[in-house]
C-alpha cells in the first residue's frame, strides 16, 4: 500500500509566504499535495511572488497582506478564513528570523531590540495559534499547528540571545497548546532548523561576528527550504496523527557538530593554561 500526503479539501494557513524562504516552499508544496493555501506576509509583493508560482502550477492560493507584529491586522484572520473557505484545517507559523541589530552580547543589548526579537518572533505565533483553536474548538474541528523555532532554542544562543529565548519560548508553548487541546483533536507540534540558506538570510551584508571569525564554508552544514517544508508538512499531514508537542530538529546534523556560537578562551584562563 502507498502511503501519500494528501491535502485535498484542506485549507492551511501559512504564516510567511516570501517565496525564497522556508515559507514559500512550505506554501508552493502544500499546493502541490492539493491543499487550498491561504499565504499571509507583510508586503503585496512577497504574496504576489507565491502566488504566481502555486497559480502557475495549478494550484490554489489566497493571499493575504498583512503585518503579522499588529494585533489589529491579525485579530480577524482567522474569522476572515472561516467565513471565506467554510474551514481552516491547518497552520503553519513560519515568519520570523534574527534581526541585524540583535548580534551583539546580552549587556550591550537594548530592551527595545529584545522586545521587537520577541515580538516578530513569539508573541504573533501566540495571537495566530490562540484564534485557530479557538476557531477550530468552536466548530468542534479536529486541526494541526506548526511552529517554526531553531537550533538556537536547544542550547545557548550566543550573540543572538533574544532570538534562542524566543524560540525556547515557541517551543514550550507548543508543548502546552499540545496537551490543553489534544481533547479537542488538535495537535501542535513544532520544526527546529539550523542554517537555511533562505533569500532573506543570503542578501544580508556579512559581517564577522563580535566573538569570533565567521565560520568558513566548509564548517557550514546548511538545510534546504524544501528539506525544512517538508518536515512542517509530514507534520501537519495525516501521517502524524500520533505525533504531538514534539520539537523537530530537521537540520542536517548541525546540532550534533558544535554550538553554533563557538566561544573563544577566556583570556585569564589561557593565562592560566585552562
Amino acid at each position: 500500500m502507498a502511503l501519500s500526503l494528501d491535502f485535498t479539501d484542506r485549507v492551511v494557513l501559512v504564516c510567511g509566504v516570501a517565496r525564497g524562504g522556508i515559507g514559500g516552499s512550505t506554501a508552493r508544496n502544500l499546493a502541490h499535495a492539493g491543499a487550498t493555501v491561504v499565504g499571509v506576509d507583510k508586503a503585496q509583493e512577497l504574496v504576489d511572488a507565491t502566488r504566481a508560482d502555486i497559480e502557475g502550477a495549478g494550484g490554489r492560493f489566497h493571499g493575504i497582506v498583512a503585518d503579522l507584529m499588529d494585533p489589529a491586522q491579525t485579530d480577524p484572520l482567522i474569522d476572515t478564513i472561516v467565513k471565506q473557505f467554510g474551514r481552516l484545517d491547518g497552520v503553519a507559523n513560519v515568519a520570523g528570523g534574527t534581526r541585524a541589530d540583535e548580534w551583539q552580547p546580552l549587556e550591550s543589548t537594548s530592551l527595545e531590540s529584545y522586545r521587537a526579537t520577541l515580538n516578530i518572533n513569539l508573541e504573533y505565533v501566540f495571537r495566530i495559534c490562540r484564534d485557530a483553536a479557538r476557531s477550530m474548538i468552536e466548530r468542534e474541528a479536529p486541526g494541526a499547528i506548526v511552529n517554526v523555532t531553531s537550533v538556537s532554542a536547544l542550547t545557548s544562543a550566543p550573540l543572538h540571545g533574544p532570538y534562542g529565548a524566543a524560540k525556547s519560548g515557541i517551543a514550550a508553548l507548543t508543548r502546552t497548546m499540545a496537551f490543553e487541546w489534544a481533547k479537542y483533536g488538535i495537535r501542535a507540534n513544532s520544526v527546529a532548523p539550523g542554517a537555511v540558506p533562505t533569500e532573506r538570510v543570503m542578501t544580508r551584508p556579512r559581517t564577522e561576528m563580535p566573538d569570533g571569525p565567521p565560520a568558513g564554508p566548509s564548517d557550514v552544514v546548511v538545510t534546504t527550504p524544501d528539506e525544512l517544508s517538508y518536515g512542517i508538512i509530514f507534520l501537519l499531514s495525516d501521517l502524524a496523527s500520533g505525533i504531538s508537542g514534539q520539537n523537530l530538529v530537521v537540520d542536517s546534523g548541525l546540532s550534533t557538530r558544535f554550538c553554533a556560537g563557538m566561544r573563544r578562551m577566556d583570556a585569564k584562563k589561557a593565562q592560566m593554561g585552562v
